[in-house]
């Protein structure tokens, strides 16, 4: 009986020094509520220049929450911020990753992890509710910039799928231009690339960012699929529109270019991997970068140098046009290459 009888004190005991723990816990939270609403800083305690700028929703907060099956309300520190938020998600962690990072780097820091609130679903619902505070914001800034006119821009991506693993879908990337700036507006993804449901996802997205009464201009790129005379994107978003667009293709398909490609190489295919590029690729390894050779001498034949001069002059004039698409960009810097110059030099 002596031994019963100790065991249930113990266990008596230990029930009591949690209770107690548990008690101190939510006095101290309480206090600290408290008296952080009813606290005056004092002229000392005011930010200084270089912390004004930072967002009050950049640091935790305490949270009041109810744990399963009691009424008993215990005072959590929520310190899931929208930079957190960020980090995890450029990093592309999973739920289940991130409640292991937080989980460690809370114990490392010799905090108690039953005071934050850390588990698959908490961590989910407050991912969420950051992005959409995210994109909301997003959208209030994008409204009280943008200008009256705006640009629509378009292009097919294959992009990994959100719902299997090592698979690929087909994305439509709508951005929309204006000035100098740019914004990404939608990413819907595609069943198929028909001109009717990618004007269906252009006006989805134009609603959505109400910008009805601003889009005056498309740039895509002239495949049938946009700019079909009847079935393509183009003509049927002017029909949404009932009114004029205008167009300004982005010669990516155009036939004149490949015709002309064509004619110098004679392996023609439909394929969008040209043999011989897909050979150069494969022996790119082998190139040694450092015996380029230049054709300055026999462009000097059927050019002056002045008119050289003039060429280098334009397109380091144009690196600098920060709206240079990547594939122009790239191009000009090969014929800066080709001609004896140097690429990375700006000026």
């Amino acid at each position: 009986m002596g031994g019963v009888d100790k065991k249930l004190t113990d266990k008596e005991e230990r029930a009591r020094l949690r209770t107690v723990r548990e008690e101190n816990r939510r006095i101290k939270y309480v206090s600290a509520s408290t008296s952080s609403a009813s606290y005056e800083p004092s002229q000392e305690d005011y930010p200084s220049n270089s912390s004004k700028n930072m967002d009050s929703e950049d640091f935790p907060t305490l949270i009041e929450s109810s744990e399963p099956g009691t009424s008993k309300s215990v005072m959590r520190k929520d310190f899931i911020t929208p930079k957190l938020i960020v980090a995890l998600d450029r990093c592309q962690l999973s739920m289940r990753d991130s409640v292991f990072i937080l989980e460690a780097t809370i114990d490392a820091l010799d905090y108690n992890i039953d005071e934050f609130p850390i588990s698959k679903s908490s961590i989910q619902r407050i991912r969420t509710e950051k992005r959409k505070e995210r994109a909301e914001n997003i959208k209030i800034d994008f409204q009280n910039k943008v200008l009256d006119v705006v640009t629509l821009h378009s292009d097919g991506k294959l992009l990994r799928a959100l719902s299997a693993r090592k698979s690929k879908e087909e994305c439509l990337r709508v951005v929309t231009s204006y000035g100098l700036e740019e914004q990404l507006i939608a990413v819907p993804r595609q069943d198929n690339s028909t001109g009717k449901e990618q004007a269906q996802a252009f006006w989805k997205a134009i609603l959505d960012w109400n910008l009805e009464d601003k889009v005056q201009i498309l740039c895509c790129d002239t495949t049938a699929s946009n700019t079909g005379r009847f079935n393509g994107a183009c003509a049927l978003l002017e029909k949404t529109f009932y009114r004029e667009l205008l167009f300004f293709a982005c010669r990516h398909h155009e036939l004149v270019l490949k015709a002309v490609f064509e004619v110098k190489n004679k392996q023609v295919t439909t394929s969008p991997n040209v043999p011989l590029f897909k050979k150069l690729k494969d022996n790119w390894k082998n190139i040694d970068l450092t015996k380029i050779q230049c054709y300055r001498e026999t462009m000097e034949l059927f050019r002056t140098v002045p008119e050289l001069e003039n060429l280098f002059d334009f397109y380091r004039a144009e690196l600098k046009n920060v709206m240079v698409i990547d594939d122009c960009r790239e191009l000009i810097e090969l014929s800066i290459v080709f001609l004896g110059g140097d690429a990375e030099k700006k000026s």
